[in-house]
């Protein structure tokens, strides 16, 4: 089934993995190449097993949307899988389950990915149902009023009536964004999909989807001279259609903190939320505020479940980082958010929950990290950064988002050493410049149903 990328559990699943020493890291060996029509192609050989990964990653994410049509990437997400001129609604997945494989996607701020991974003599079959889509969907009446109350239903199951749902997909960007393209969620409203038209929904396809704002990944066992072949053949004839209209996705600096309360029915216990606006990818400040992440959020060892859980024992969970609660720090174009979630006890208070983050920020501000500490978390976010390239999936995501946000696939061999750059003194120095209560957004999520209208107001 096809789905939009929560995954609130992944940033609960505290433990601590065995440490282990630096890694060299292996380098991903690629070739690309840019067909005329605009598709970047990017292909990494393997032939330990006899499986491919073929991914098209487009730039097109809730980001980009318009006021009036929140909601459409992540429908697209459903609709590239309703049929295409040449494979009829079911077929795309008929066809490559049947070859023992599997296909998905997901949608982000910043892009929407689809993959399948197959044995590699189905590499054709997928590049063909692949190029099918792109040029030639069906978008109709029916296909989109269907897809558009699956994802409605899906909103309501994964977002509306979760616990802190609301609060992780919703709310705390609208609190924390005062430009809409940033602050509105990427699952869209009920309101925009239910007044969207047809015209309005084939119009997005035909300036998203084309070719110009695409990235083509192939890793695993396949030649790159015949490949490059057949992704001329399949890909090399598709027009680009209608221009994208661009937006302002420019935010105001936050000067004063913000506070707002949300009441959630679905809670059983209270939560705070905090954030800020984080710094521009490859930069040095990204890089060490992603270390930041692992220094105050990582696992039981980290700064904030020590204090909170652990030390003052106030609160249950703790999770957060740049760019939670997506599924990865890398998935977001500037402006971003670090931000975090505390489910605390009914004993204790919002303002002490936010007191005891401040006084590890504080400590850190005035203190630093020592060299000591820095290492560690270095040699669990290398380990980690290996272990994550282990799948020809894993490989191929990881070189068509450097192709997409660093414009260059080489990026994906050269970021961990960005990341192992980084020095005590970045961590201090972005600390002090970012993680300040001037620039904080806090948001309250208060269980149970917001308080009854008094006098037909709402309170």
């Amino acid at each position: 089934m096809k789905h939009f990328a929560l995954g609130l559990s992944l940033f609960f699943a505290a433990g601590l993995v065995a440490q282990t020493p630096a890694i060299t890291v292996p380098q991903i060996a690629f070739t690309q190449f840019t067909l005329s029509n605009g598709l970047r192609v990017v292909l990494s050989e393997d032939h330990s097993l006899p499986v491919v990964t073929e991914s098209l990653l487009f730039n097109v994410g809730g980001r980009v949307e318009h006021k009036g049509r929140s909601g459409f990437a992540h429908l697209f997400e459903h609709l590239m899988f309703e049929g295409s001129a040449h494979a009829p609604k079911g077929e795309f997945d008929h066809l490559v389950e049947g070859y023992g494989g599997n296909d998905n996607a997901s949608t982000h701020e910043d892009y929407t990915i689809y993959y399948e991974n197959v044995p590699s003599n189905a590499l054709p079959t997928v590049m063909w149902l692949d190029a099918d889509r792109m040029a030639s969907l069906q978008v109709t009446q029916a296909n989109m009023k269907n897809q558009i109350a699956v994802v409605e239903e899906e909103k309501r199951m994964r977002v509306d009536n979760a616990p802190y749902g609301p609060l992780l997909y919703v709310d705390l960007a609208q609190a924390a964004f005062s430009n809409w393209q940033n602050s509105h969620p990427v699952i869209g409203s009920n309101a925009d999909l239910d007044a969207a038209t047809l015209q309005d929904v084939q119009a997005f396809f035909e300036a998203y989807y084309a070719p110009r704002n695409a990235i083509l990944t192939i890793v695993g066992d396949m030649d790159p001279v015949k490949t490059k072949a057949m992704v001329e053949q399949y890909f090399g004839w598709i027009p680009n259609r209608a221009t994208i209209v661009p937006v302002n996705t420019d935010e105001t600096p936050q000067t004063a903190e913000k506070t707002i309360t949300v009441h959630d029915p679905q809670a059983k216990l209270p939560a705070l939320a905090l954030a800020w606006h984080a710094p521009p990818r490859d930069t040095k400040d990204y890089y060490a505020m992603v270390m930041l992440s692992q220094l105050l959020f990582n696992g039981e060892s980290s700064r904030l479940y020590q204090s909170l859980v652990k030390t003052n024992a106030v609160a249950i969970e703790v999770g957060g980082g740049l760019g939670f609660p997506s599924a990865d720090y890398t998935d977001y174009r500037a402006p971003g958010l670090f931000s975090g979630l505390v489910i605390y006890k009914p004993n204790a208070t919002a303002e002490q929950i936010e007191g005891l983050v401040f006084q590890q920020i504080q400590q850190l501000e005035a203190t630093g990290v020592t060299p000591a500490e820095l290492d560690r978390l270095k040699t669990k976010f290398s380990s980690d950064w290996i272990q994550s390239q282990q799948t020809t999936l894993d490989r191929a995501e990881l070189l068509g988002l450097a192709t997409l946000f660093d414009g260059k696939p080489e990026a994906a061999n050269t970021e961990l050493a960005n990341f192992m750059a980084v020095t005590p003194a970045d961590l201090q120095r972005a600390a002090t410049t970012y993680l300040i209560h001037a620039q904080t957004t806090v948001v309250r999520d208060v269980p149970g149903p917001a308080p009854a209208p008094v006098g037909g107001r709402q309170q």
